[in-house]
This record gives C-alpha cells, sequence and structure tokens, in this order.
C-alpha cells in the first residue's frame, strides 16, 4: 500500500476507464482507482467482498497472492470475448496478462491447499500425527492405561445393565477407541459403553444379544449420514433444560435398577411388579422381596459405595497440593506440606492414581476377597448364588469374532441362550428396534457433542465430523459384537486429567481392554455383583443435573417446563417418551412466542416539527402464525392512541424476515387504514422483506428512511388528548470507516448526511 503510483495507470484510465471497467461473467472482475489512491484492486463481486482483492506495485508485476482463492477456473468460466477485452488490456500494459498469470498460479496452489485442509479435517490424525513426539506417546500411554482400568469394570457393569452378557460390554469397548483415533477431532474424548446407552439398550436386548448389535450398526449409519450431510444443527432442536430432564431420569432409573444387585435381593419373576410406571416397578419388587436380602452382598455394597464416594470426594480436595501464597489451607494440608516438596508431588500423584483407578482397584480388591472367601472355586463358577458373595459368574473368554452385524437370524440358532423357533427377517428386525433407530442416534450424538464443547478449551468443534467419527466407530463395533457406544462423561474427564496429548490414548486403552478379554476373563467371574451395582450407582448419581433449576428459575421460568416433563414422563413412564415430550413442549412455547411477537407501542413526536405519529415495533420477524395478531395489534394502537388520523410508522429494524400469508395480511389491513384515510409508513425495512411485501402491496408500500420524512407529506392533526411520548427519535449522523475513494463503499451514498435528517444506509 506503500508503493508510488506507475506513470502508465493514468493512459490506462483514460483509455479503459479502469474505475469502472466491470466484465459481466459468473466472477465479476472490477478495478477501481481515484485520483487519491496509490494502488487499484481486482475485485470477486460474486465470491466475496474483501477477500477477492489484489494489489499491484508500481510496475504492476509484484502481487499479493491473498486473493487467489477463489471458486472456478477462469478458462471455464470467462467467455471468449470478456478473454478478447483481458488480452487487449494486457497488451497495452501487460498489466492484466501478468494477473492472469498469478491468478492461475494461485489456483493450482489453492486447490493443492484445499484438498490437504479437507483431507486433515476429514482425517484429523493427519494433522497431530507428523508433529507427535516421544513426550505425547508416553503422556498418551499414561493417560490411556488409566481409562482402560476404568473401563474394564464399567464394560461389565454396563453390560448387566444392558442384559447383556458382560464380555459384550467389553465387546463395546475397545474399537471406539481405535476408529476415534482416526477420525475423532478431539483428544480427551473415549467412545464406549454408557449407562444411558445401556439402558437405552436393555429393552430391545431382551430379543437376544443380535438386536443390540444391529442397533449399534443401524445407529451407526444414522450417525454418519447425519454427519456427512452436516445435519448438526437439529440437534439444536434439544434444549438444554430437556437434556437435563432426560439425563436426570436416566440416572435415577439407572440408579433404582441396580438395588436389586446391591442389597442381594432375590426377584420372585412370578411376582414381579408390571405397573408400567417407570421406577416405581423397581421398589415394588424391593418392598415385596425384601425378605431375600443376603446380609454379605449387602455390606459388601454399602462398604463399596462408602469407599468409592469417599475417594471421589478425596480426588476432588487440596489436601496433597502444594499451599499457594493467596489460599487459606486446612489442617490436613497444613499437616502434608511438612513433606519434602519431591515427597508431596509423588505422594499427589500416588494419591490422585488411586482416586482415578478407584473402579478398577475396587473391583480387583472385591475380587481377590470373594475367591478367598469361596473355596469352592468351580461350583461359584456354575452357581455364582450359591457362594458368600452373588457372583458375576462365568464370562466367555477371548476376542469377538469378527464378523458382519446379523441381518436375519435363523431358526433354532442359539445364540447365549436366544433360540427363535423361525427364521427372523431384516424387516422384523427393525420392527422391533422401532423408534430405537432414531432415539438413540439422537441420545448418543448429544452426549458426544456436548462432552468435545466441555473439554474443547474454547476451541470451536467441529459436529458434523464429531458425528461422522462416531458413526464410523459404531459401524465398525458392530463388526465386533458391540453394542451402542458414544462418548463417556466420565471416562474422558480421567483422560483429560491424565494428561492425555493426542487421541491415540485411545489406542492404549483398546489394547488393555483386548489383552483382558484373551487372558483375564475367567478370573472376572469372580467378580460380586453388589461390587459392580456400587461402581454404577456411585457413577450416575452425579448425572442427576438438579443444579440446573435454580439458575434456570431465575432466569427464565418457563423453561423449567420442558424439562420437568421431560423428567417426570421419563422417570415413570418411558425415556423414550420422555424426550419426545420435552421437545414436543419446548417446540410448542417456541411457537407461541413466533406467534405472540413483542411489540412496543409509543407515540412519538418528530424532533423539530410539531408532528406526532404512532411508533409500532416488533421485537421479530413476522411470518404466518403471528400474522392476526400483528394486525389486530396495529389496527387498535391505529384507533386507540392515534385516534383513527395520526400517522403510523411500523419500525421493522428487527423484522428480517416474513411470508407470503403476512404480506396478505398486511396488504388487507393497508387497505383498512386506506379506508379511513389514516398514512401507514415502514421505518428501516429490510430488503428481503420489502421484495415479499411489495409483491403483494405494490405502491400502497410506502417506505421511509426517517420519522423527518413525515413533515414532507400533509400535516396531520395532532392527537386530541396529550399523547403518550416515548422517548425522543434522535438524529443520528452515520459516519462511515471506509476511505473516501473507495468506490463500492461510496456508491449511491451522499458525500452529506444532513444533522437534521434521520436516514439509514
Amino acid at each position: 500500500m506503500g508503493t508510488e503510483k506507475p506513470d502508465n495507470i493514468e493512459d490506462l484510465e483514460n483509455q479503459r476507464k479502469i474505475s469502472s471497467v466491470s466484465y459481466n461473467v459468473y466472477d465479476t472482475i472490477t478495478s477501481m482507482t481515484s485520483d487519491t489512491s496509490n494502488t487499484y484492486f481486482v475485485y470477486d463481486s460474486i465470491s466475496s467482498t474483501a477477500t477477492g482483492m489484489t494489489m499491484l506495485g508500481a510496475e504492476g508485476r509484484n502481487l499479493n497472492d491473498s486473493y487467489l482463492d477463489l471458486h472456478h477456473d477462469i478458462d471455464e468460466k470467462l467467455p471468449s470475448p470478456c478473454i478478447q477485452d483481458v488480452e487487449k488490456l494486457g497488451s497495452m500494459d501487460k498489466t492484466c496478462s501478468n494477473m492472469t498469470a498469478a491468478w492461475l498460479r494461485g489456483r493450482k496452489q489453492g486447490a493443492c491447499g484445499k484438498i490437504k485442509k479437507s483431507g486433515r479435517k476429514k482425517l484429523p490424525i493427519l494433522e497431530w500425527l507428523p508433529k507427535y513426539s516421544l513426550d505425547n506417546a508416553v503422556s498418551d500411554m499414561i493417560a490411556g492405561v488409566t481409562v482402560g482400568l476404568t473401563v474394564i469394570p464399567q464394560g461389565i457393569a454396563y453390560a448387566v445393565v444392558a442384559g447383556l452378557p458382560p464380555q459384550y460390554g467389553l465387546y463395546s469397548a475397545f474399537m471406539g477407541c481405535f476408529a476415534y483415533c482416526v477420525f475423532g477431532s478431539a483428544k480427551d474424548i473415549t467412545i464406549g459403553p454408557t449407562a444411558i446407552m445401556a439402558l437405552m439398550t436393555n429393552t430391545y436386548a431382551q430379543y437376544g444379544p443380535q438386536y443390540a448389535v444391529l442397533l449399534s450398526f443401524l445407529s451407526g449409519i444414522i450417525i454418519l449420514l447425519c454427519g456427512l450431510l452436516r445435519l448438526g444443527f437439529l440437534i439444536d432442536f434439544i434444549s438444554v433444560p430437556v437434556i437435563a430432564g432426560f439425563t436426570s431420569a436416566a440416572a435415577l432409573t439407572i440408579a433404582s435398577g441396580q438395588w436389586k444387585s446391591l442389597l442381594g435381593l432375590t426377584i420372585d419373576t412370578a411376582h414381579k411388579s408390571h405397573t408400567h410406571a417407570g421406577v416405581i416397578d423397581y421398589y415394588i419388587d424391593i418392598v415385596h422381596n425384601i425378605g431375600s436380602i443376603r446380609w454379605q452382598d449387602a455390606v459388601l455394597g454399602l462398604c463399596c459405595s462408602v469407599v468409592l464416594l469417599s475417594l471421589r470426594a478425596i480426588n476432588r480436595t487440596n489436601w496433597f497440593k502444594p499451599i499457594k501464597g493467596d489460599s487459606a489451607p486446612g489442617s490436613i494440608q497444613k499437616f502434608t506440606n511438612k513433606l519434602p516438596a519431591k515427597g508431596l508431588f509423588i505422594l499427589d500423584k500416588i494419591i490422585w492414581f488411586i482416586c482415578t483407578a478407584r473402579n478398577a482397584i475396587i473391583v480387583i480388591i472385591c475380587l481377590l476377597l470373594a475367591w478367598c472367601l469361596d473355596p469352592e472355586l468351580h461350583s461359584c463358577k456354575t452357581d455364582p448364588e450359591d457362594c458368600v458373595f452373588s457372583l458375576t459368574g462365568s464370562i466367555q473368554s477371548g476376542l469377538p469374532a469378527l464378523q458382519s452385524p446379523p441381518f436375519f437370524i435363523s431358526a433354532n440358532s442359539t445364540n447365549n441362550g436366544m433360540s427363535p423357533d423361525q427364521d427372523v427377517s431384516f424387516g422384523e428386525m427393525v420392527g422391533k428396534l422401532g423408534s430405537a433407530i432414531i432415539i438413540i442416534p439422537i441420545i448418543a450424538i448429544l452426549e458426544s457433542v456436548a462432552i468435545a464443547k466441555a473439554f474443547a478449551g474454547g476451541k470451536p468443534v467441529d459436529a458434523s465430523q464429531e458425528m461422522v467419527a462416531l458413526g464410523i466407530c459404531n459401524i465398525f463395533g458392530s463388526f465386533v459384537q458391540s453394542m451402542p457406544t458414544t462418548g463417556s462423561f466420565s471416562r474422558t474427564a480421567v483422560n483429560s486429567a491424565s494428561g492425555v496429548k493426542t487421541s491415540l490414548g485411545g489406542i492404549y486403552t483398546g489394547g488393555l481392554v483386548i489383552l483382558c478379554l484373551a487372558f483375564l476373563m475367567p478370573y472376572c467371574a469372580f467378580i460380586p455383583k453388589a461390587t459392580l451395582a456400587a461402581v454404577i450407582l456411585t457413577a450416575v448419581i452425579f448425572s442427576v443435573e438438579h443444579h440446573v433449576v435454580k439458575p434456570m428459575w431465575q432466569s427464565k421460568k418457563i423453561d423449567l417446563l420442558p424439562g420437568f416433563v421431560c423428567f417426570l414422563v421419563g422417570l415413570f413412564f418411558e425415556l423414550e417418551m420422555g424426550i419426545f415430550s420435552g421437545i414436543g413442549v419446548h417446540l410448542v412455547i417456541v411457537l407461541y412466542h413466533t406467534a405472540r411477537p413483542g411489540v412496543v407501542v409509543e407515540v412519538k413526536q418528530v424532533p423539530g416539527a410539531h408532528q406526532h405519529y404512532v411508533s409500532i415495533r416488533p421485537d421479530q420477524g413476522i411470518v404466518f402464525p403471528s400474522v392476526s395478531y400483528m394486525r389486530n395489534l396495529i389496527s387498535k394502537a391505529a384507533i386507540k392512541e392515534g385516534n383513527s388520523k395520526m400517522p403510523v410508522v411500523i419500525d421493522c429494524s428487527h423484522i428480517s424476515q416474513t411470508d407470503f400469508t403476512a404480506a396478505e395480511g398486511f396488504d388487507a389491513m393497508i387497505s383498512d387504514f386506506k379506508k379511513r384515510h389514516q398514512p401507514v409508513y415502514w421505518l428501516a425495512t429490510n430488503p428481503g422483506v420489502i421484495h415479499t411485501l411489495r409483491a403483494i402491496t405494490g405502491d400502497n408500500l410506502k417506505l421511509i428512511t426517517g420519522p423527518i420524512e413525515l413533515t414532507n407529506n400533509r400535516r396531520h392533526e395532532s392527537p386530541k388528548r396529550s399523547p403518550k411520548i416515548g422517548t425522543v427519535t434522535e438524529m443520528v449522523t452515520i459516519v462511515e470507516d471506509a476511505p473516501e475513494d473507495s468506490v463500492v463503499l461510496r456508491k449511491n451514498t451522499p458525500k452529506e448526511i444532513p444533522k437534521a435528517f434521520a436516514t439509514f444506509y
């Protein structure tokens, strides 16, 4: 911008009128200059307004390639007459030929850059893998192993929640880790079984494990399609109150189902409650079978719960942290800080590891305890209810077979005790899954995207890419007999706290799960059911989002309604109906506000004049549900406040859209105003709104740019009674920050706006 203007530019301007030349092709090229400017530009007026500019230096040869990110090849788009004009202009000064050559070079560079950028976006591993270091590998290994110790007991427990054999929880815990490493964009997220996914799968797993695996495949297909079609915006229709209500209902439902195992109850299936009242059935069964409590399981389960909750609380204290200058340390922190700095650091890390891996540690301790207390190991495997503790029992060991998802079930085929009498077709299986094919993908997307945003550290999250990654994880998982999976908040928090650097940490997590499947499954048979129940119970109770009630009450009380509807319906009926009910109620609230927009009606006075007018200012766009309401409101205001004579000015500064129905209604309203000879004007109207209204109203649509224009018309009567004068309209001179020689910005704009003239540009 500091270069001198070349000598031949004046000749070029005189001969070709460079400042106004415009080639009417798809990519319009416009050069412009002025007497006060030392530069001129090539401007892509179709693609963008600023990114398509190139500055030429003193000799017209030094090019800035910042404009080269265009979208169409010049050889394909420029017609031959236009090319001849460009060549003719180039023969005069060689400027345009230099520009064209540089532009074509930039097009090639831009195309390669876009391909690389797109590849890195679709395969995020290409972004961080070339920069991977040894330090990253060590951090990822530590985090991956820590998460692995967490997911193994959780996976077994969540398989029980889903009504599946325990090994299916581990089948679901490793493939997602591998796939997300390649396609995932968030380094902290771990994909695997979760409590909510397990609970949602439970209803359909009763037909057999094949249905859970098929559900994983179909959910992955839908999630992947939503990501490829960039339909992430659909998730925005599920509001925070609805999500909070659903999550809380699911957490309490899961927790209620664990009391049976925690207390060692034996439920008589012949007298099982079938009221279909959600969690109430669980507590009816507990009351009816209270006499079957096993004291050994109850003591073990309650002790495990206390220990797990205590370790979780300790992990959130600063007892083993160094004392900072601005903090008030407690007595325990003062005592631990008497240790040397290095010793305190080691102690802090040990305590952190114990608290973080508390689930795995408790499961291992209880497994060893059950092993020691039961000398008849083989009988415990076959009859786990006859041991000191109620045990998980025999778990199928070995890796899952790599096979396609079950698209049909053959007659008399046995799979974990399920043997149908006749062939079950794909259509019949899908029919049994029903609404789960839609609900489970929605819940999976909600969980995964919400976790990605929570751990993004303020960085933007590509929701569509997260959906692609999650879909691929579920599709790949279905080939190793996985149930539906999504991001786990608890394991993601562990992963982040462990210092993970990249998503490669999932490789170590998945590898540890595979090792467990291959070698440790025979020992997992001795895991007490009460211990697994304690692990689940202490994890899900913190998912009850009671903390959002108070802020919602203080912010907007009506938002509590869809949240409580979702919560109550999900808790006492069905979770699927709960989320649908919550969404429906909130959409009704949104539609009501659309149909009844807020409107400010004031009687104002034109500054510097005795003219009064009725100002009507809607606070949002006017579309068909609100037409009748707005028409009646404007007519009543014009008659009551304006005595049927005072001009009416509809301030459209907040109206960004309208439609045909609204235009028809306004046309009828204008006719009513004409019959009583009361003028109506439209102020600060959006061009799109003008186009829609004028197509119906024609010349009856009177536009003004400021209230001062009312004085140019005939003088209207002042109100007979004292008007309710609102805030006096202030006249503001709008000064644009653009340079004075900018042809585009100053086009059709007066050089000086009169201070007494209210106008909008």
